[in-house]
């Protein structure tokens, strides 16, 4: 199934999905930043370090095995963003990609939004590939954490 285009979507270059929680900012950065958390919605195993030198260590698992991603804290501004330096250990991923995920007051709630870009740094044979998958896996993600958090 396509998934239209959102708005901050540049195929092959970066996404953007957002999603309302259900929860205030500081509730929903529990789930951005304590592992068995994000074990409920982003990654099957995750260690996290959080912090100005911290970052990420996901791990999925899929039908084709493991898939590895890492990443590294570029700014850390608690309860509002976290900027981080991001790849998946593939021999296709060539560069990491920028992840911005920031919390957003919503009127009693907040809304995760997520900015990934630098798809266009992989191998052009492979960037618009990559990003398509990526931008199935926040949506998919985020609608879990929206479904444990809420």
């Amino acid at each position: 199934m396509a998934l239209p285009i959102r708005e901050g979507d540049i195929p092959g270059i970066q996404l953007r999905a957002r999603r309302r929680l259900g929860v205030d900012r500081a509730e929903a950065w529990r789930w951005l930043t304590e592992r068995d958390r994000l074990q409920r919605w982003l990654a099957d195993r995750v260690e996290v370090d959080t912090g100005p030198r911290g970052g990420l260590r996901l791990e999925r698992d899929t039908t084709a095995g493991p898939v590895v991603e890492i990443a590294r804290t570029e700014r850390f501004d608690p309860q509002r963003a976290w900027i981080l330096s991001f790849r998946r250990e593939d021999p296709h991923w060539e560069a990491p990609t920028r992840l911005e995920i920031a919390l957003l007051e919503a009127d009693r709630a907040c809304e995760l939004d997520v900015l990934q870009n630098g798809f266009h740094l992989l191998a052009m044979s492979w960037s618009l590939t990559i990003w398509e998958e990526y931008r199935r896996r926040w949506r998919d993600a985020l609608e879990r954490l929206a479904d444990q958090s809420g």
